[in-house]
Protein backbone atom coordinates (compact mmCIF):
# COMPACT_ATOMS: atom_id res chain seq x y z
CA UNK A 1 0.00 0.00 0.00
CA UNK A 2 1.57 3.05 -0.58
CA UNK A 3 1.47 6.71 0.92
CA UNK A 4 -2.13 8.72 1.29
CA UNK A 5 -2.74 11.72 -0.51
CA UNK A 6 -3.01 14.15 2.14
CA UNK A 7 -5.39 17.36 2.34
CA UNK A 8 -4.26 20.14 5.17
CA UNK A 9 -6.90 22.50 5.67
CA UNK A 10 -5.57 25.07 7.65
CA UNK A 11 -1.76 26.47 7.51
CA UNK A 12 -1.07 27.48 11.01
CA UNK A 13 1.70 26.22 13.10
CA UNK A 14 -0.62 22.52 13.47
CA UNK A 15 -1.27 22.06 10.00
CA UNK A 16 2.13 23.01 8.55
CA UNK A 17 4.23 21.04 10.91
CA UNK A 18 1.84 18.00 9.93
CA UNK A 19 1.99 19.01 6.27
CA UNK A 20 6.01 18.71 6.42
CA UNK A 21 6.24 15.59 8.60
CA UNK A 22 3.60 14.05 6.16
CA UNK A 23 5.29 15.17 3.13
CA UNK A 24 8.26 13.89 4.60
CA UNK A 25 7.34 10.21 4.92
CA UNK A 26 6.13 9.92 1.17
CA UNK A 27 2.77 11.72 1.07
CA UNK A 28 1.57 14.14 -1.48
CA UNK A 29 0.47 17.00 0.44
CA UNK A 30 -1.28 20.16 -0.22
CA UNK A 31 -2.40 22.54 2.73
CA UNK A 32 -5.61 25.20 2.17
CA UNK A 33 -5.51 27.80 3.67
CA UNK A 34 -8.07 30.27 3.98
CA UNK A 35 -6.17 33.59 4.58
CA UNK A 36 -5.99 35.65 1.20
CA UNK A 37 -2.41 36.00 2.21
CA UNK A 38 0.94 34.48 4.39
CA UNK A 39 -0.34 34.34 8.19
CA UNK A 40 0.89 37.30 10.70
CA UNK A 41 1.56 37.80 14.09
CA UNK A 42 -1.02 36.07 16.20
CA UNK A 43 -0.25 37.26 20.08
CA UNK A 44 3.29 38.09 19.48
CA UNK A 45 5.49 35.76 21.87
CA UNK A 46 4.57 32.34 22.00
CA UNK A 47 7.02 29.41 24.54
CA UNK A 48 8.46 26.81 22.65
CA UNK A 49 8.32 23.30 24.35
CA UNK A 50 10.55 20.74 22.41
CA UNK A 51 7.69 19.46 20.41
CA UNK A 52 7.16 22.52 18.46
CA UNK A 53 10.34 22.90 17.34
CA UNK A 54 10.93 19.09 17.08
CA UNK A 55 11.18 18.99 12.85
CA UNK A 56 13.98 21.69 13.28
CA UNK A 57 16.10 20.72 16.05
CA UNK A 58 16.02 17.16 14.44
CA UNK A 59 16.72 17.91 10.93
CA UNK A 60 19.87 20.54 12.19
CA UNK A 61 20.43 19.92 15.86
CA UNK A 62 21.21 24.03 17.51
CA UNK A 63 22.08 25.65 14.73
CA UNK A 64 18.74 25.25 13.01
CA UNK A 65 16.64 26.42 16.31
CA UNK A 66 14.39 28.87 15.86
CA UNK A 67 13.75 29.84 19.52
CA UNK A 68 16.14 31.76 22.16
CA UNK A 69 16.85 29.85 26.02
CA UNK A 70 15.99 31.75 29.24
CA UNK A 71 17.48 30.34 32.05
CA UNK A 72 15.38 31.73 34.88
CA UNK A 73 11.77 31.55 35.84
CA UNK A 74 11.60 34.84 38.13
CA UNK A 75 8.87 35.82 40.37
CA UNK A 76 8.74 39.43 41.58
CA UNK A 77 6.61 41.26 43.79
CA UNK A 78 5.24 45.14 43.34
CA UNK A 79 8.08 46.69 44.41
CA UNK A 80 10.31 44.15 42.16
CA UNK A 81 11.93 42.23 44.93
CA UNK A 82 12.78 38.84 43.16
CA UNK A 83 10.34 36.49 45.32
CA UNK A 84 11.63 33.51 43.49
CA UNK A 85 14.50 32.40 40.50
CA UNK A 86 14.26 28.65 39.22
CA UNK A 87 17.22 27.74 36.22
CA UNK A 88 14.35 26.14 34.16
CA UNK A 89 15.79 27.04 30.81
CA UNK A 90 12.54 27.89 28.92
CA UNK A 91 12.94 28.58 25.35
CA UNK A 92 11.01 31.46 23.55
CA UNK A 93 9.85 32.36 20.44
CA UNK A 94 7.69 34.84 18.11
CA UNK A 95 4.77 33.32 16.69
CA UNK A 96 5.75 34.40 13.16
CA UNK A 97 9.24 33.22 13.75
CA UNK A 98 8.17 29.65 13.97
CA UNK A 99 5.26 29.77 11.19
CA UNK A 100 8.30 31.22 8.54
CA UNK A 101 10.05 28.86 9.64
CA UNK A 102 7.87 25.91 8.92
CA UNK A 103 6.32 27.64 5.69
CA UNK A 104 9.64 27.89 4.60
CA UNK A 105 10.55 23.89 4.77
CA UNK A 106 7.64 23.53 3.34
CA UNK A 107 7.49 25.28 0.09
CA UNK A 108 5.14 27.77 -1.26
CA UNK A 109 4.15 25.26 -4.48
CA UNK A 110 1.88 23.08 -2.74
CA UNK A 111 0.13 26.23 0.09
CA UNK A 112 -2.66 27.50 -1.46
CA UNK A 113 -3.54 30.59 0.08
CA UNK A 114 -7.23 31.61 -0.33
CA UNK A 115 -8.80 28.57 0.24
CA UNK A 116 -11.76 28.21 2.23
CA UNK A 117 -13.36 25.13 3.94
CA UNK A 118 -16.86 25.07 3.42
CA UNK A 119 -17.51 21.21 3.74
CA UNK A 120 -16.47 17.95 2.86
CA UNK A 121 -17.66 14.01 1.22
CA UNK A 122 -15.94 11.54 3.57
CA UNK A 123 -16.47 8.41 2.10
CA UNK A 124 -14.96 5.02 2.44
CA UNK A 125 -12.31 5.19 -0.09
CA UNK A 126 -11.78 8.62 -0.69
CA UNK A 127 -12.32 12.05 0.91
CA UNK A 128 -13.77 15.52 -1.02
CA UNK A 129 -12.82 18.53 -0.11
CA UNK A 130 -15.36 21.85 -1.11
CA UNK A 131 -13.89 25.02 -0.92
CA UNK A 132 -15.57 28.42 -1.02
CA UNK A 133 -14.67 29.23 -4.51
CA UNK A 134 -16.57 26.30 -5.76
CA UNK A 135 -14.07 24.12 -6.30
CA UNK A 136 -13.20 20.61 -4.69
CA UNK A 137 -9.73 18.43 -4.08
CA UNK A 138 -9.80 14.93 -3.54
CA UNK A 139 -7.53 13.41 -1.40
CA UNK A 140 -7.25 10.02 1.26
CA UNK A 141 -6.90 11.57 4.29
CA UNK A 142 -8.16 14.99 5.57
CA UNK A 143 -6.42 16.81 8.53
CA UNK A 144 -8.29 19.21 9.90
CA UNK A 145 -5.90 21.92 11.18
CA UNK A 146 -8.66 24.79 10.99
CA UNK A 147 -7.96 26.34 14.68
CA UNK A 148 -10.79 26.82 17.50
CA UNK A 149 -13.15 28.18 15.56
CA UNK A 150 -13.34 24.85 12.84
CA UNK A 151 -15.57 24.10 9.89
CA UNK A 152 -15.03 20.64 10.17
CA UNK A 153 -15.83 20.18 13.93
CA UNK A 154 -18.62 22.86 13.51
CA UNK A 155 -20.33 20.46 10.54
CA UNK A 156 -19.41 17.21 12.59
CA UNK A 157 -20.04 17.74 16.30
CA UNK A 158 -22.06 20.64 16.59
CA UNK A 159 -22.53 20.52 20.09
CA UNK A 160 -18.58 20.86 21.00
CA UNK A 161 -18.12 24.72 20.99
CA UNK A 162 -15.63 26.86 22.44
CA UNK A 163 -16.45 28.03 26.36
CA UNK A 164 -15.29 31.45 27.57
CA UNK A 165 -12.98 31.35 30.48
CA UNK A 166 -14.38 34.32 32.11
CA UNK A 167 -10.90 36.56 31.54
CA UNK A 168 -8.67 38.37 28.57
CA UNK A 169 -4.99 38.14 28.13
CA UNK A 170 -3.53 41.86 26.74
CA UNK A 171 -0.98 41.43 25.05
CA UNK A 172 1.84 43.02 23.29
CA UNK A 173 5.73 43.85 22.87
CA UNK A 174 8.36 46.53 23.96
CA UNK A 175 11.93 47.15 21.71
CA UNK A 176 14.10 45.88 24.96
CA UNK A 177 16.05 48.42 23.77
CA UNK A 178 13.92 50.72 24.29
CA UNK A 179 13.99 49.83 28.50
CA UNK A 180 15.86 51.22 31.71
CA UNK A 181 19.00 49.74 32.29
CA UNK A 182 17.59 47.61 35.15
CA UNK A 183 14.66 46.32 33.37
CA UNK A 184 17.21 45.44 30.77
CA UNK A 185 19.23 43.65 33.64
CA UNK A 186 15.92 42.12 35.33
CA UNK A 187 15.29 40.31 31.94
CA UNK A 188 18.15 39.54 30.39
CA UNK A 189 18.03 35.62 31.29
CA UNK A 190 14.89 35.34 32.64
CA UNK A 191 11.17 35.34 32.23
CA UNK A 192 9.12 37.04 35.04
CA UNK A 193 5.90 36.62 36.51
CA UNK A 194 3.65 38.80 38.70
CA UNK A 195 1.02 37.26 41.37
CA UNK A 196 -2.16 39.65 41.22
CA UNK A 197 -5.27 39.88 42.95
CA UNK A 198 -7.25 37.92 40.73
CA UNK A 199 -4.77 38.02 38.24
CA UNK A 200 -1.20 37.31 37.06
CA UNK A 201 1.25 38.58 34.44
CA UNK A 202 4.25 37.08 32.53
CA UNK A 203 7.12 39.08 30.75
CA UNK A 204 10.17 37.08 27.98
CA UNK A 205 12.26 37.95 25.59
CA UNK A 206 11.76 36.93 22.00
CA UNK A 207 13.31 37.42 18.58
CA UNK A 208 13.32 40.51 16.97
CA UNK A 209 11.33 40.60 13.38
CA UNK A 210 14.75 39.70 12.22
CA UNK A 211 15.07 36.61 14.10
CA UNK A 212 17.47 38.56 16.74
CA UNK A 213 18.11 36.69 19.47
CA UNK A 214 20.25 38.22 21.75
CA UNK A 215 20.35 41.94 23.78
CA UNK A 216 19.65 44.95 23.26
CA UNK A 217 17.94 43.58 19.91
CA UNK A 218 15.06 41.35 21.28
CA UNK A 219 11.79 42.20 22.04
CA UNK A 220 10.02 42.33 25.65
CA UNK A 221 6.63 40.15 25.22
CA UNK A 222 4.24 40.40 27.92
CA UNK A 223 0.95 38.34 28.51
CA UNK A 224 -1.40 40.02 30.80
CA UNK A 225 -5.06 37.80 32.41
CA UNK A 226 -7.56 40.58 33.43
CA UNK A 227 -10.84 39.43 34.36
CA UNK A 228 -14.14 40.51 32.24
CA UNK A 229 -17.27 38.68 33.44
CA UNK A 230 -20.21 38.07 30.27
CA UNK A 231 -23.10 40.05 30.52
CA UNK A 232 -21.44 43.59 30.18
CA UNK A 233 -17.90 43.69 30.79
CA UNK A 234 -16.57 41.38 28.53
CA UNK A 235 -18.70 42.62 25.85
CA UNK A 236 -18.48 46.28 26.13
CA UNK A 237 -14.35 45.26 25.91
CA UNK A 238 -14.91 43.40 23.08
CA UNK A 239 -16.72 46.05 21.16
CA UNK A 240 -14.03 48.07 18.97
CA UNK A 241 -13.44 51.57 18.59
CA UNK A 242 -15.82 51.27 15.42
CA UNK A 243 -18.18 49.89 17.11
CA UNK A 244 -17.71 46.17 15.46
CA UNK A 245 -18.45 43.20 18.49
CA UNK A 246 -15.39 41.36 18.14
CA UNK A 247 -15.44 37.61 20.04
CA UNK A 248 -12.36 36.56 20.22
CA UNK A 249 -8.91 38.54 19.56
CA UNK A 250 -8.75 42.34 19.24
CA UNK A 251 -6.21 43.66 17.46
CA UNK A 252 -3.69 46.04 17.78
CA UNK A 253 -5.42 49.47 17.21
CA UNK A 254 -8.62 48.70 17.67
CA UNK A 255 -9.06 48.60 21.64
CA UNK A 256 -10.74 51.84 22.38
CA UNK A 257 -8.94 54.21 24.18
CA UNK A 258 -10.99 54.19 27.48
CA UNK A 259 -9.82 50.44 27.81
CA UNK A 260 -6.34 51.49 27.10
CA UNK A 261 -6.35 54.04 29.75
CA UNK A 262 -8.12 52.13 32.25
CA UNK A 263 -5.66 49.44 31.71
CA UNK A 264 -2.45 51.26 31.94
CA UNK A 265 -3.40 53.02 35.00
CA UNK A 266 -4.00 49.57 36.36
CA UNK A 267 -0.51 48.77 35.31
CA UNK A 268 0.78 51.91 37.13
CA UNK A 269 -1.02 50.84 40.64
CA UNK A 270 -0.07 47.43 40.69
CA UNK A 271 2.55 46.17 38.57
CA UNK A 272 6.06 45.85 39.48
CA UNK A 273 8.60 48.48 38.21
CA UNK A 274 10.28 46.43 34.91
CA UNK A 275 7.02 44.79 34.60
CA UNK A 276 5.48 48.04 34.18
CA UNK A 277 8.14 49.36 31.65
CA UNK A 278 6.85 46.81 29.61
CA UNK A 279 3.56 47.74 29.14
CA UNK A 280 3.96 51.12 28.86
CA UNK A 281 6.25 51.07 26.31
CA UNK A 282 3.96 48.46 23.88
CA UNK A 283 2.77 50.96 21.12
CA UNK A 284 0.23 48.35 19.47
CA UNK A 285 -1.94 46.39 22.42
CA UNK A 286 -3.88 43.68 21.27
CA UNK A 287 -6.81 41.38 23.59
CA UNK A 288 -7.23 37.98 23.42
CA UNK A 289 -10.12 36.45 24.79
CA UNK A 290 -9.54 32.90 26.80
CA UNK A 291 -11.25 29.76 25.71
CA UNK A 292 -11.68 26.72 25.98
CA UNK A 293 -13.17 23.34 24.00
CA UNK A 294 -13.25 19.15 24.42
CA UNK A 295 -13.94 17.10 22.07
CA UNK A 296 -15.03 13.60 22.69
CA UNK A 297 -13.68 11.98 19.30
CA UNK A 298 -10.97 13.41 16.81
CA UNK A 299 -11.02 10.62 14.12
CA UNK A 300 -14.26 10.33 11.57
CA UNK A 301 -13.65 8.00 8.99
CA UNK A 302 -10.44 9.54 6.54
CA UNK A 303 -10.83 12.91 8.29
CA UNK A 304 -9.11 13.62 11.29
CA UNK A 305 -8.90 16.84 13.80
CA UNK A 306 -5.57 18.35 15.10
CA UNK A 307 -4.89 21.27 17.70
CA UNK A 308 -7.21 23.57 18.57
CA UNK A 309 -10.05 22.15 16.06
CA UNK A 310 -10.50 19.40 18.36
CA UNK A 311 -8.93 20.54 21.75
CA UNK A 312 -8.56 23.72 22.69
CA UNK A 313 -6.20 24.66 25.71
CA UNK A 314 -6.24 27.63 28.14
CA UNK A 315 -2.98 28.92 28.03
CA UNK A 316 -0.93 28.73 30.99
CA UNK A 317 0.45 25.70 30.41
CA UNK A 318 1.85 26.82 27.23
CA UNK A 319 1.07 24.13 25.58
CA UNK A 320 -1.88 25.00 22.55
CA UNK A 321 1.08 24.91 19.38
CA UNK A 322 3.32 21.68 21.38
CA UNK A 323 -0.46 19.71 21.23
CA UNK A 324 -0.80 20.75 17.84
CA UNK A 325 2.76 19.84 16.91
CA UNK A 326 2.34 16.66 19.01
CA UNK A 327 -0.68 15.44 16.89
CA UNK A 328 0.87 15.89 13.91
CA UNK A 329 3.99 14.08 15.06
CA UNK A 330 1.51 11.13 16.48
CA UNK A 331 0.04 11.16 12.80
CA UNK A 332 3.34 10.52 11.23
CA UNK A 333 4.21 7.67 13.53
CA UNK A 334 0.86 5.99 13.54
CA UNK A 335 1.10 6.29 9.51
CA UNK A 336 4.24 4.22 8.82
CA UNK A 337 3.22 1.77 11.94
CA UNK A 338 0.35 0.99 9.28
CA UNK A 339 2.14 1.09 6.24
CA UNK A 340 0.54 4.30 5.11
CA UNK A 341 -3.13 2.41 5.56
CA UNK A 342 -5.24 5.31 6.82
CA UNK A 343 -8.37 3.86 8.36
CA UNK A 344 -5.45 1.51 10.96
CA UNK A 345 -3.62 4.55 11.36
CA UNK A 346 -6.48 6.74 12.98
CA UNK A 347 -7.91 3.95 14.94
CA UNK A 348 -4.20 3.56 16.64
CA UNK A 349 -4.02 7.37 16.55
CA UNK A 350 -7.35 9.15 18.23
CA UNK A 351 -7.19 7.26 21.81
CA UNK A 352 -3.82 8.53 22.96
CA UNK A 353 -3.96 12.01 21.47
CA UNK A 354 -7.97 12.16 22.98
CA UNK A 355 -5.93 11.48 26.31
CA UNK A 356 -3.27 13.82 26.16
CA UNK A 357 -5.35 16.74 25.22
CA UNK A 358 -7.97 16.04 28.02
CA UNK A 359 -5.42 15.91 30.60
CA UNK A 360 -4.01 18.98 29.25
CA UNK A 361 -6.92 20.51 29.58
CA UNK A 362 -7.85 19.85 32.98
CA UNK A 363 -4.57 21.08 34.26
CA UNK A 364 -5.36 24.69 32.27
CA UNK A 365 -8.83 25.05 33.90
CA UNK A 366 -7.37 24.14 37.41
CA UNK A 367 -4.66 26.72 37.01
CA UNK A 368 -6.91 29.54 35.58
CA UNK A 369 -9.46 28.98 38.49
CA UNK A 370 -6.52 29.27 40.87
CA UNK A 371 -5.14 32.54 39.83
CA UNK A 372 -7.91 34.47 38.41
CA UNK A 373 -10.78 33.51 40.73
CA UNK A 374 -9.64 31.73 43.26
CA UNK A 375 -6.90 33.72 43.70
CA UNK A 376 -4.42 30.90 45.05
CA UNK A 377 -1.68 31.00 42.52
CA UNK A 378 1.63 30.65 44.61
CA UNK A 379 5.05 32.42 43.13
CA UNK A 380 7.29 29.60 42.97
CA UNK A 381 4.57 26.81 43.05
CA UNK A 382 6.54 24.02 41.04
CA UNK A 383 3.22 23.04 39.46
CA UNK A 384 2.90 26.18 37.57
CA UNK A 385 5.49 25.51 34.47
CA UNK A 386 4.47 25.23 30.96
CA UNK A 387 4.58 21.43 29.42
CA UNK A 388 2.10 19.81 27.48
CA UNK A 389 2.57 15.89 28.90
CA UNK A 390 3.41 17.46 32.64
CA UNK A 391 4.23 20.19 34.37
CA UNK A 392 8.01 20.87 32.82
CA UNK A 393 7.64 18.54 29.93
Amino acid sequence: MGWPRVLVAGGSIGGLTAAVLLRDLGCEVDVLERSQAALEDRGAGIVVLPITERYFTERGGEDDRVSLELTYWTYMDREGNVLSADPDHFRFSGWSTIYRSLLQAFGPDRYHLGKEMVGFDNRTDQVTLHLADGSSVEGDLLVCADGLLSTARSILMPEATPRYAGYVAWRGTTPEAALSEQARADLADSMIYQVLDHGHILVYAIPDHEGRTTPPHRVINFVWYRNYPLGGAFEDLMRDEHGLQRTGTMPPGTVRQEHLTEMRSTATEVLAPTLLEVVMGCDETLIQAVFDLESPQMAFGRLCLIGDAAIGLRPHVAAGQAKACADGWALRDALLAANGDVSSALAAWEPGQLALGNRALARTREMGVASQFEGTMVPGDPNWKFGLWEPGN
